[in-house]
């Protein structure tokens, strides 16, 4: 079996190149528009683990935000390797995030993070599901959203 190696360009601080594996793509790159966000609507679930395991509840609370901080720690977050999967996880997500740019939306990130077998960001893509993990630092902001997050008028 050959391996197809590629380097990446360098980075912005201008490091040394970094080597990758031409198959292994990370979560940011699934969508070039994540680069343009500048807003996000974050969604949070009022009953995510109802007794229906078919349908969510349609009753939710909103954070909407223009911090850049927010934006940057979910770009990092996506910034990472992904698992592609033609069905989805088992788990029902807790919520998600609306992202916004110039006004409009283009993606969809759902969260989960309150069970520890249910610990992720996914993405829909192409009729396939992206996940990641949560880092820490994100989880902190999710936190600090829901605190914030009121019903939608």
């Amino acid at each position: 079996m050959v391996s197809i190696n590629a380097c990446k360009n360098k980075t912005a601080n201008n490091s040394q190149a970094v080597p990758a594996i031409a198959n292994i793509v990370n979560g940011i790159e699934l969508d070039k528009r994540f680069s343009s966000a500048d807003s996000l609507v974050v969604v949070f679930y009022k009953d995510p683990f109802g007794n229906d395991s078919l349908r969510y509840t349609r009753y939710y609370n909103q954070h909407v935000t223009t911090d850049s901080t927010f934006v940057t720690e979910l770009l990092y977050n996506l910034n990472q390797p992904f698992t592609k999967q033609e069905k989805i996880k088992p788990c029902r997500s807790e919520g998600k995030v609306w992202m916004y740019s110039q006004g409009k939306l283009f993606q969809t990130i759902y969260f989960a993070y309150n069970k520890s077998d249910c610990y992720f960001l996914y993405l829909i893509k192409d009729g396939f599901f992206y996940y990641m993990d949560v880092k820490k630092t994100l989880l902190d902001k999710l936190n600090a959203a829901k605190k914030l997050a009121k019903e939608p008028a």
